[in-house]
């Protein structure tokens, strides 16, 4: 649950960046070595810099950790974090110098948004929690307030409009989505051939057990209830030996090639495996189906645009890098920028 918190606040305030001065309209001073380690300017550009504090900050909000300067692997790490946050960076001065700013509404309806995922992932992971429950529970485990969330949220989500500003009329064309359908259809559109069934299970020394419950089933004997009874199967047994819907590969190959054989309501076996001797049923065959492209095309057209708009903002950021003259104190530059 804390891994969505985290992610959600990336994409949408910048993993919960810490507050950077910026002095606008200024040229970019040379990042200074020699100053307080935490105050330490690491990067500067046209309009900002960024501090060794916040630059630390935003590696342990990214779930680096603290940064060891002592470390054979500081260098590495530090150029791995510097693109993302030089990026954040210049996008919320570019906010600032445009007047691009955020109302407490707006905060309002991103705290919630942050409390109905968290809470949503928390119910599909078992977990018996209101939305509230949940998220205050994602504050304690990430070790911050709903006020320091909430003025995270304000200083950063600034940077989603800036990026809906220069890059938020990306949309994919038919052509494009049809040629993502067509690349996969298999991969992410069809849903492959699966088998309902239950079983219960016997030991390797009870084969003969094992056809004297398949005769009291063929006298119509209670399934669920003998495999309450007899079955091995601790997981399954409880629920009358219910398994799910299994599609091929998910199963040992003497059981899937038995229960994929066999009929709707039919019980075969005994059938060996290395786990013993199973009796199977077949409740529900489902054949494969692949959803047409009419079906998921907005779901496509959202996922490409989704990618086209990171890829523009993404060319934005590079433009604005040039145009604000970034640079770096040595050591800290990015090892893709040479």
């Amino acid at each position: 649950m804390g891994n969505l918190f985290v992610n959600r606040v990336w994409f949408v305030c910048g993993i919960l960046a810490a507050v950077l001065m910026v002095s606008l309209g200024c040229q970019p001073a040379e990042p200074e070595a020699n100053s307080d380690s935490g105050a330490k300017k690491v990067a500067t550009f046209e309009g900002g810099e960024v501090t060794e504090g916040e630059l630390q900050q935003f590696a342990q909000q990214s779930g680096l950790g603290e940064l060891d300067p002592k470390s054979p692997e500081y260098e590495t790490a530090v150029q791995q974090v510097m693109p993302q946050l030089v990026g954040i960076e210049i996008a919320k001065t570019y906010a600032q110098e445009q007047g691009i700013t955020v109302s407490d509404k707006e905060v309002d309806q991103e705290l919630e948004t942050i409390k109905k995922q968290v809470g949503e992932q928390a119910r599909a992971s078992g977990q018996d929690l209101e939305d509230q429950e949940a998220f205050d529970q994602a504050l304690e485990q990430n070790k911050i307030s709903e006020e320091e969330l909430r003025q995270d949220i304000q200083e950063n989500l600034p940077v989603q409009q800036v990026q809906e500003k220069v890059a938020g009329d990306a949309e994919p064309s038919e052509e494009e989505v049809q040629k993502f359908y067509d690349e996969n259809k298999t991969a992410q559109f069809t849903q492959p051939a699966q088998r309902c069934m239950r079983h219960i299970l016997f030991t390797k020394d009870q084969k003969e057990k094992a056809e004297e419950v398949k005769g009291q089933l063929q006298d119509d004997g209670d399934f669920a209830a003998l495999a309450k009874e007899n079955s091995q199967d601790p997981g399954s047994a409880e629920k009358g030996g219910d398994l799910g819907c299994l599609g091929k590969g998910e199963t040992v190959p003497p059981f899937e090639k038995a229960a994929f054989a066999a009929e709707t309501g039919e019980v075969v076996g005994p059938v060996e495996t290395e786990f013993g001797f199973h009796l199977i049923e077949v409740t529900e065959i489902r054949e494969e189906q692949t959803q047409p492209l009419d079906e998921v095309e907005p779901q496509i057209i959202d996922q490409l645009a989704a990618t086209q708009q990171e890829e523009a903002f993404t060319k934005w950021i590079e433009d604005q890098e040039q145009k604000r003259n970034v640079k770096y104190l040595p050591g800290y530059k990015p090892a893709a920028q040479g």
